[in-house]
């Protein structure tokens, strides 16, 4: 298992990356914002190095999941739609498999970061106002630290995004943060080890 990262007051961090896959890239609810927003996480992977240990959640579901209701069907279990998109899927990283919105709910995520012991998250993915602002959610009641990385996120609409980092800020306490200021955050608690 990769070093857990530890900032200068011994607190364990981890990166949380929300439903890089396929079908939220390339495929069914894909756009261009998105498969530049997983591009650019693939290139903060590159430059951060293992320097903070990651865990990517990824959208499954059975057949007829009743979230169909609601979007149709998508991220079916056994299909590459439900497979984390080529940008990011030569990384390594925990990969935490999930059927709901809050990738804490009826999943490991929460075990794995307990036996890890971290307390504080920096999250990120698509959607924003969906699955980000969901996960959040599920961390803020389980009282992890929260860190959005605003520019690494993406939804369908621009004002979609920003609605949900306010309401993250709001109501979550999350601290909302660029992935310039996270990348020289990771790097100035480096050079304190």
């Amino acid at each position: 298992m990769e070093k857990m990262l530890n900032g200068g007051s011994g607190v364990k961090h981890a990166w949380i990356i929300v439903d890089l896959v396929n079908d939220f890239v390339s495929g069914r609810f894909g756009s261009e914002r998105s498969l530049q927003v997983t591009e650019k996480t693939g290139e903060m992977i590159r430059k951060l190095g293992g320097a903070i240990p990651i865990v990517f959640t990824m959208d499954t579901h059975i057949s007829n999941d009743p979230e169909f209701r609601v979007w149709g069907e998508h991220c079916l279990q056994g299909t590459e739609a439900s497979e984390l998109h080529q940008s990011v899927s030569h990384f390594r990283g925990q990969r935490i498999r999930k059927r709901h919105f809050d990738s804490f709910f009826e999943s490991d995520l929460d075990g794995y970061l307990r036996a890890t012991k971290t307390e504080n998250l920096f999250i990120s993915g698509i959607s924003t106002d969906i699955c980000v602002q969901h996960t959040a959610a599920g961390a803020y009641f389980r009282y992890y630290g929260i860190n959005i990385i605003s520019d690494l996120c993406s939804s369908i609409s621009e004002s979609s995004h920003e609605t949900a980092l306010d309401f993250m800020r709001k109501n979550y306490g999350a601290r909302i943060i660029k992935a310039e200021e996270f990348e020289k955050e990771i790097s100035r608690w480096q050079m304190q080890k």
